[in-house]
C-alpha cells in the first residue's frame, strides 16, 4: 500500500468528519479539489489516469447536470412552491402535516433530486411555519427525513444512487431499482409518515391553538392559465414529464424484452437541452445550476481512482472484507451496516464511492443486482441517522441557521435513530424475500 496515497486519502476524509463535526470549514467539494490535487501532485495519480478517472464517470456527471437544470425550472416555473401548498391543503388537521409532508416530499424526491429538492423545500417551510404561527424546525426536519427515505426508490432520487445505477454495471438500472426498492420505499414512506405524526403532531398542533380544518387552503393542482403560454414560458414544465416518463419506459422496455437499453444519461441530456434551448430565461437557468457539487464528484473521482491506484482499497477490503457472491444473505447484512457506519464518517456519496470498486473487485457486477440496490439503499437510509449522513441534511442546517433556526445534532437523532432503524429494518426484510 502506497503509504502518501493513504495519507491524503486519510487527511482528506478527516477533513471532511472534522467539518461535519465542527460544523466550521471550507465546503466539503474544496476538501475533495485539494485530495485530488494532491493526488495528482504528489505523483500517486498521473494526470492522464485523473482525466481517465473523469472521463470514464463523465455519464453521471451529465446526469446530475441534467437534474440539477431540470430542479431549477420547476423551481422558476414556481411549480415546487404550488404542488407543495396543493400537498398541504389535502391534510385535514394540523396533526397531519408531518404525514402529508413526510409522504408527498417523499414521493417527489424519487423524481427530484433530493438535494436540490431541499433548497426549495426550506425557504416554503419558512412560510409555512409563519403562517400556522409554529416552530420551523419540526417542520424542517420532517423534510430532512422524507427526502432521504423517498430518494432512495430511483436511481436519480440522489447522487448515491447515480453512483451505483452508472458505476455497477446494471444493464437496466431503473428497473432494477423498482423491482427491489419501489414497495419498501412505499411501505417505509407510510409508516415514516405516522412516526413523525406521532412525534411533531400533537406540538404543532398546540403552537397553531387549533386542532381541526386545513392548515392552508389548497389551490387547484392546475392552474386556470392557459397552458401554452405557460408552456413557452417555462418550457421545464413540459419537458420535465416528458423526459421523466421516457426514462421509466425506455428502462422497463428494455428489461422486460431483454434488448439493449438506451443510456439514461443520453435522454436526461436531451431533455435538458431542449429545456435550455427552449428556456427565454435561460440564462437565469444556466445560473441556477449548482456546479459546486459537480465539482465535487469530479474530484470524487480522481481521490478515489488515487485510492485504488496506491492499493488503499485493497487493504481496506482486508481490513473488512465484504463475502463474495456466494454469500448473498450475510453479504446484504454487511453491506447495510457498514454503509450506515461509513455514511457518518464521510457522508453517504464519498462511501458510496470509495466501496463500488471494493464490491467489483470482490466479484460483484450486473448479474448481482440485490448487492447494488443495498448499497445504495442502505447509504442512503443512514442519512436519518444524524447529521453528518448525507449532504441534504447539512443543506437544510445550514439554511436554518441562516434564518435564525439551530437545529442540533440531539434534536436531530433524537427523532433519526428510532426512523433509520425501522426503515432500515424494513428493506432488509424486503430484499431478503427479493432473494
Amino acid at each position: 500500500m502506497d503509504a502518501i496515497a493513504a495519507g491524503i486519502l486519510g487527511a482528506t476524509v478527516g477533513a471532511v468528519i472534522a467539518r461535519q463535526l465542527l460544523r466550521r470549514g471550507p465546503p466539503i467539494w474544496v476538501v475533495f479539489l485539494v485530495g485530488a490535487f494532491l493526488m495528482v501532485a504528489s505523483g500517486v495519480l498521473p494526470i492522464s489516469a485523473a482525466s481517465a478517472a473523469v472521463g470514464s464517470n463523465l455519464s453521471i456527471l451529465i446526469f446530475l447536470f441534467a437534474l440539477f437544470l431540470f430542479a431549477a425550472g420547476l423551481e422558476q416555473a414556481g411549480a415546487l412552491d404550488h404542488l407543495a401548498l396543493w400537498v398541504l391543503g389535502t391534510a385535514r388537521r394540523p396533526a397531519d402535516v408531518p404525514f402529508v409532508l413526510f409522504v408527498a416530499i417523499g414521493i417527489l424526491s424519487a423524481f427530484v433530486l433530493n438535494d436540490a429538492l431541499v433548497l426549495v423545500g426550506v425557504p416554503l417551510l419558512f412560510a409555512l411555519a409563519r403562517r400556522m404561527r409554529v416552530s420551523a424546525e419540526p417542520l424542517l426536519l420532517t423534510l430532512a427525513f422524507s427526502v432521504t427515505v423517498g430518494s432512495v426508490a430511483t436511481p436519480f432520487g440522489n447522487p448515491q444512487n447515480l453512483l451505483v445505477s452508472l458505476g455497477s454495471g446494471l444493464s437496466s438500472p431503473l428497473a432494477t431499482f423498482l423491482r427491489y426498492l419501489l414497495l419498501p420505499t412505499l411501505v417505509n414512506l407510510l409508516v415514516g409518515g405516522l412516526y413523525l405524526r406521532r412525534v411533531y403532531g400533537r406540538r404543532i398542533a398546540q403552537e397553531s391553538g387549533s386542532t381541526e380544518g386545513p392548515p392552508v387552503a389548497r389551490p387547484r393542482l392546475f392552474p386556470s392559465t392557459p397552458i401554452l403560454p405557460l408552456a413557452r414560458r417555462y418550457p421545464t414544465l413540459v419537458v420535465f414529464p416528458v423526459t421523466i416518463l421516457a426514462l421509466i419506459t425506455v428502462d422497463v422496455v428494455a428489461a422486460v424484452t431483454g434488448g439493449p437499453a438506451a443510456p439514461l444519461y443520453l435522454i436526461a441530456l436531451g431533455g435538458a437541452i431542449v429545456t435550455l434551448v427552449a428556456s427565454p430565461g435561460r440564462s437565469e437557468l444556466f445560473g441556477r445550476v449548482d456546479w459546486s457539487i459537480l465539482v465535487l464528484f469530479g474530484a470524487l473521482f480522481v481521490v478515489v481512482a488515487g485510492a485504488s491506484n496506491g492499493g488503499v482499497l485493497s487493504a481496506i477490503e482486508g481490513i473488512l472484507p465484504v463475502p463474495g457472491p456466494a454469500h448473498p444473505v450475510t453479504a446484504l447484512g454487511a453491506i447495510l451496516l457498514t454503509s450506515l457506519g461509513g455514511s457518518q464518517l464521510v457522508s453517504n456519496v464519498p462511501w458510496v464511492a470509495l466501496q463500488i470498486p471494493i464490491l467489483r473487485s470482490v466479484g460483484y457486477g450486473a448479474g448481482t443486482p440485490l448487492v447494488w440496490v443495498a448499497l445504495a439503499g442502505g447509504s442512503t437510509l443512514a442519512g436519518n441517522l444524524t447529521l453528518l449522513g448525507a449532504a441534504s441534511n447539512l443543506i437544510v442546517v445550514q439554511q436554518a441557521e441562516r434564518a435564525g433556526v439551530r437545529i442540533g445534532l440531539r434534536s436531530f437523532v433524537r427523532v433519526g435513530l428510532p426512523l433509520t432503524a425501522i426503515t432500515l429494518a424494513l428493506l432488509f426484510v424486503f430484499l431478503l424475500v427479493g432473494l
